[in-house]
């Protein structure tokens, strides 16, 4: 996928989770919502690789400035509380990032475009994600893609300041 973008051409491409690029821009993902939310809670997340089913990188001219995941989380604990668990056929998406000196280009809308294309192909029904009041831009992304609320799940359920959101495919 190629696209024009107001300082050069983009690519979103397919990478291995452990690309170093894609882990790079996770790495800054993190830093960046430990300055936002005033903590290092999300740095001590352990994603497993064999959950991750596809990672994409947003590059410009080359050089990789976004990113994003989809994890299968299909029967898992939903960390609820209960016992409950993910439907079957679900995914959630993680760490979609796009470095600041390229955000307001579409680079986030074109990688969500990849991720659900990825996640229907792999065969899920139903994506989840989980963000926070203080990313206002990405509230405001997944909201005009069509994502709807949904009861907070996952390790900051019970956070006041965390918003949890589904689509399905």
């Amino acid at each position: 996928m190629t696209a024009e973008v107001c300082a050069g051409t983009a690519e979103i491409v397919e990478v291995p989770w452990g690309d170093p690029d894609a882990a790079a821009l996770r790495a800054e993902a993190v830093a960046d919502l430990g300055r936002r939310y005033g903590g290092d809670e999300d740095a001590k997340e352990v994603i497993d690789p064999a959950s991750i089913v596809v990672t994409l990188l947003a590059r410009v001219d080359g050089v990789a400035v976004g990113c994003g995941s989809i994890r299968d989380v299909s029967g898992t604990d939903d960390g609820r509380g209960r016992g409950a668990t993910h439907p079957a056929a679900t995914g959630e998406v993680k760490r979609v990032y796009v470095l600041d000196g390229h955000r307001g280009r579409g680079l986030a809308r074109q990688l969500m475009a990849g991720l659900e294309r990825a996640a229907r192909q792999a065969g899920f029904r139903r994506l989840v994600l989980e963000t926070g009041t203080a990313q206002p831009e990405a509230l405001a992304l997944y909201a005009a893609l069509d994502y709807v609320p949904v009861e907070s799940y996952g390790r900051y359920a019970a956070e006041a300041d965390q918003r949890c959101f589904g689509k399905d495919l």
